[in-house]
């Protein structure tokens, strides 16, 4: 194992602090376009990334081959979970949901919808949720309805109305 000097170590602490604070996991906000007011039962979403798509082979002589990125994939997919409360506002939001044809808009904040750095806008989503585990022992959790958020991102960020979110 190495020993490392300490003036080594301490040039990749200056480095890494030099690339600015880290993003926190937990601080986002999930607002749906027409929902505003339930944006802070949201537990968990994805965060939208836009990427190449997958790798296209190309065949190439001599049986060989090579990739190529594929096209940008902005269809995208990730978990959600959703706090309910004794008024069953997650189960009233999802039916007004299925009311105007289960899609919807929706902005992803980092920080709140009040004081954010940046959002950014996802399009066409949906929810696809599964049926909540109930459970006499479980005392100490909300109920979680959870499932999967399909939705479209364009790369679409949009600056924010503050430099601090705290």
């Amino acid at each position: 194992m190495a020993v490392s000097t300490g003036a080594f170590l301490k040039g990749f602490h200056d480095t890494t602090a030099a690339m600015g604070a880290k993003i926190i996991s937990s601080d986002f906000t999930l607002e749906i376009e027409g929902f505003e007011s339930m944006y802070l039962l949201t537990k968990q979403c994805p965060d939208p990334i836009l990427t190449t798509g997958e790798g296209i082979e190309v065949m190439t002589p001599l049986g060989t081959a090579m990739f190529q990125p594929g096209q940008s994939k902005n269809n995208q997919q990730g978990a959600i979970a959703f706090q309910e409360t004794v008024t069953g506002s997650i189960n009233k939001l999802f039916a007004s949901l299925l009311m105007r044809g289960g899609v919807f808009n929706a902005k992803i904040y980092e920080g709140t919808p009040a004081k954010h750095l940046w959002y950014k806008k996802i399009h066409n989503c949906f929810i696809n949720c599964e049926p909540p585990d109930r459970d006499w022992e479980n005392r100490t959790q909300p109920l979680l309805i959870t499932g999967t958020m399909f939705y479209h991102y364009y790369g679409e960020v949009f600056e924010g109305n503050s430099k601090n979110y705290a």
